[in-house]
């Protein structure tokens, strides 16, 4: 009998050493942890969040050791990590790793944790990395089921466990158990609490603090099931449509982790370099007057083209541009980032989406979404840049596709090739058969695998002038050699308002050299001042 996946799991968890991190993969876990911070402060300055701090003050004991950045006040290390993940979530301002948004637990459940335990730096990014190493390949497992992207929110209960039981200094077997007692019983999320209300809010909070209790539990001598993943009966049997086990492999050797892409822009991570698009137009041609504008062309990724469909049967419930479904669909993030000039968090508060909402239906009304097959090739190729993206690929059966389509079409009503789509993966086979498609080759520094997700915008004016430009790789990639250029932008300019810009430049600069300096003095800088 082969040793169950959690037991592997746990043991190179409990194994894991600060100094045996290649400087690559802590260098992204230090950039992770910035962003997310300034995720958080960019959310919390919106009426759209006062929920969060009100819901945790009517249950909160307020002892522990543990902060509530956006407020200042201490708790438990679970009910810190409820505030903490939640501001970051509000404004999909956060970043991704292969495969999954495992950010709102790698960081926030480990440093709530390391706080209240009086652990050292070194430890914290220890277990952020854990977090992501383990989160990123269950998420990636399941790829291929009901759930995606943020859906995904049981990644954010086996991170949390991860990471908690790293800093706990639990050993292989405690480890193993505080993973399995996670996935006892994982959420699943349903998509009318996260398309729509302000629930979506706790997607990643509400799993965050009960990863970190299992954790504490397996300390205490609860046990869970080393087998529950792969059992018949198991996470994969209700998670996935098919499980894709290779995703598991490559530990201590591929790091998830350097796989980071941080969001320059609040919004899906599948539209962020549509908006790069456009600023490159505006840097060629100078700014675009939106009363001058025929219509667009949006061209996008399958996952850019079924996330914009989807997120419109719920959007066109509401009637209106709300911080909650503002981000799922590509016409209305390009409609913001025209009308705006830019896109960072300003754009995202309830007043000044209600006071542009016409005219971002307007423009939102000319801008045709379509699915460019060859745009999808180049993530498809980055994929099998990963040893186990490939592996995973080359597991699935010809005979195990009518499945696949018959599902997806009975869970999104989503279909994987649509009639006009024909013609442009017709064209991606012959090249595919005259050359394996690479991804855009671009200078880089360090190991990470680019990943690349495409977006092409072409703006006709009224003049009959078309403007257009194709961005491929995200600013925020770590492979992108100006990663710490577009994170500090980020950082000091949505972090600057609640801590003064001369300490959010410190606060920056300390992140850097997380792991030299103590934690506590880390989190004050960061921490909204009394």
């Amino acid at each position: 009998m082969s040793e169950p996946y959690l037991a592997k799991l746990g043991r190179w968890v409990a194994g894991l050493e600060y100094d045996s991190i290649p400087a690559d993969t802590l260098t992204a876990a230090r950039y992770q942890v910035l962003n997310m911070l300034a995720a958080l402060h960019a959310s919390a300055r919106s009426t759209e969040t006062a929920s969060i701090a009100g819901g945790l003050s009517g249950f909160s004991m307020g002892a522990g050791r543990s902060t509530a950045f956006a407020t200042g006040t201490r708790h438990a290390p679970h009910e810190a990590v409820l505030s903490n993940a939640a501001y970051s979530m509000a404004q999909d301002f956060d970043d991704i790793v292969w495969m999954g948004h495992t950010c709102h637990s790698s960081v926030f459940a480990p440093l709530a944790v390391a706080q209240h335990e009086g652990q050292d730096a070194r430890v914290f990014l220890a277990a952020v990395i854990a977090a992501n190493e383990i989160g990123g390949r269950l998420g990636a497992t399941s790829f291929l089921g009901p759930l995606n992207g943020q859906m995904w929110t049981f990644i954010h209960l086996i991170g949390a466990a991860a990471a908690t039981a790293k800093v706990l200094g639990l050993d292989a077997g405690q480890t193993t158990h505080a993973l399995a007692i996670s996935l006892a019983q994982p959420n699943f999320a349903l998509q009318p609490g996260f398309m729509t209300p302000s629930s979506k809010l706790l997607a990643a909070a509400t799993p965050a603090a009960a990863g970190i209790q299992a954790a504490y539990f397996a300390r205490a001598g609860m046990t869970g099931a080393p087998d529950i993943i792969e059992d018949r009966r198991g996470f994969w049997k209700r998670f996935t449509y098919l499980p894709l086990p290779f995703m598991m492999e490559g530990l201590g050797s591929f790091w998830t982790t350097q796989t980071l892409t941080i969001k320059t822009f609040p919004g899906c991570h599948y539209f962020q370099t549509a908006v790069s698009a456009i600023d490159e137009i505006e840097r060629v041609h100078g700014p675009v007057d939106v009363r001058q504008v025929r219509r667009i062309r949006a061209e996008t990724t399958k996952l850019g083209f079924e996330a914009t469909r989807f997120a419109g049967e719920y959007s066109a419930s509401v009637g209106r541009v709300t911080p909650v479904n503002v981000n799922f669909d590509l016409g209305v993030t390009v409609a913001i980032r025209l009308i705006a000039g830019k896109l960072t968090s300003e754009q995202m508060h309830p007043e000044w989406l209600e006071e542009h909402s016409t005219g971002i239906r307007a423009l939102a009304s000319k801008t045709a979404m379509i699915h460019d097959p060859q745009l999808t090739a180049k993530t498809v190729a980055s994929v099998r840049a990963v040893s186990s993206g490939r592996a995973a690929l080359k597991s699935v059966k010809l005979s195990e596709l009518p499945g696949l389509v018959r599902k997806y079409r009975q869970e999104y009503r989503s279909q994987l090739v649509t009639p006009s789509e024909v013609a442009g993966w017709l064209r991606v086979a012959g090249q595919l058969r005259q050359k394996r498609p690479q991804a855009p080759e671009r200078k880089r520094e360090r190991s990470a695998i680019p990943l690349y997700f495409p977006n092409r915008v072409s703006i006709e004016l009224n003049s009959g002038r078309t403007l257009s430009a194709q961005s491929d790789l995200p600013a925020g990639s770590f492979c992108n050699p100006e990663i710490r250029f577009e994170l500090k932008e980020k950082f000091v300019r949505e972090t600057a308002p609640v801590l003064g810009a001369p300490r959010a430049e410190k606060a920056f600069a300390a992140g850097l050299g997380l792991g030299d300096m103590e934690l506590g003095e880390f989190a004050a800088l960061v921490t909204k001042p009394g």
